[in-house]
């Protein structure tokens, strides 16, 4: 019965069996994993669900500069349909793929979150799927878990010895660094924002040490002054305000030593030059460096180091089911030896 409703469910999200006949027309196969056939519209489709992705993002791998870029995106979706190729194989040997009733019952779940079929319709026509796709899909991520599972069952579980070491080797990971509290007024130098006054070195230091004297001398609110005239457009609206991880090296040196010398509420004496301009910089607080203790992450490390043990031993165990397959890749680069029989 199963075998009626798979209509070669080798490719993720988007496998179909055109009506055409074009499976078995051998000008239109461009891999063969162990018998199965991957056809050059199935690949297509993939790689131009990617495409259109990333012309979303603003790049457009249909031009002729960026035909490389195209062919290799064409090699490595390939490779992703013949590893799930693999993956369902070996899945449906061990009888760990759904039954039709099954991914039906799974689909008529997902509907029930629609208050009208149109509205389940739209979600799939936004996302480029039909419902074979979507029922295709469900069975490929379904598949996939339960072999994972299977293959990855006998994994023990991290020592405290294991853990132990790892906290020891990955302290920084557990804890935050010294953070200074800073509001800032900045003055540019020679800026290329529209948005932002055009002075030269000695225009911007002239401007610092008039807001300079605001602050200090007229004692205006420091946060009222940033939003006035501070050129960070980042921090203008806040006031000015900026947190400095101590020592991250995330921030100019020289506005992060200057900071670090004054005392909560202390204002510098001086404009402060980075490579942005001159600031005028106050210190409003000193959050202390944390650790969190052994004890505190433990149960977060034992969960990641078996993690990582399972990906592992799953990865090793497709390598070597790719090792035993009879792949043919046949649209692989000249250059090297792409098919293994």
């Amino acid at each position: 019965m199963y075998k009626n409703f798979r209509s070669g469910f080798f490719v993720l999200l988007s496998l179909v069996i055109l009506l055409t006949g074009c499976a078995n027309n051998k000008a239109n196969v461009v891999a063969v994993v162990n018998g199965e056939e991957i056809t050059r519209p199935q690949l297509d489709k993939q790689v131009n669900l990617q495409i259109e992705n990333y012309k979303q993002q603003g790049l457009d791998l249909t031009t002729n500069e960026n035909k490389e870029m195209k062919s290799q995106l064409e090699q490595s979706v390939l490779e992703d349909m013949i590893t799930r190729a693999l993956l369902l194989q070996e899945a449906e040997k061990e009888k760990l793929v759904l039954s039709k009733e099954e991914v039906d019952k799974k689909m008529a779940e997902i509907k029930k979150g629609f208050t009208k079929e149109e509205d389940f319709k739209k979600v799939l026509e936004q996302y480029k799927l039909t419902e074979d796709d979507l029922r295709e899909q469900l069975i490929l991520e379904d598949a996939s878990q339960k072999l994972y599972d299977k293959v990855t069952a006998d994994v023990k579980k991290p020592t405290d010895e294991e853990i132990t070491q790892y906290y020891n080797e990955h302290k920084e990971v557990f804890g935050t660094p010294e953070k200074l509290d800073v509001k800032h007024i900045l003055f540019a130098i020679d800026s290329k924002d529209a948005n932002t006054p055009k002075r030269t070195d000695a225009e911007a230091l002239q401007a610092a040490k008039l807001a300079l004297a605001e602050v200090t001398q007229q004692g205006r609110d420091f946060a009222a002054v940033a939003r006035e005239k501070s050129d960070d457009l980042g921090s203008r609206d806040s006031g000015g305000s900026y947190t400095i991880d101590k020592g991250a090296g995330t921030t100019d040196p020289a506005f992060e030593q200057a900071a670090a010398a004054l005392k909560p509420g202390e204002i510098t004496k001086e404009p402060v030059k980075s490579q942005y301009g001159y600031h005028i910089i106050k210190l409003e607080k000193i959050e202390p460096a944390t650790q969190k203790t052994l004890e505190e992450v433990k149960g977060d490390i034992a969960t990641q180091l078996e993690s990582q043990t399972k990906q592992t031993k799953f990865s090793q165990f497709m390598d070597e089911l790719k090792k035993k397959a009879k792949i043919e890749n046949k649209i692989a680069p000249k250059t090297g030896d792409s098919s293994k029989k």
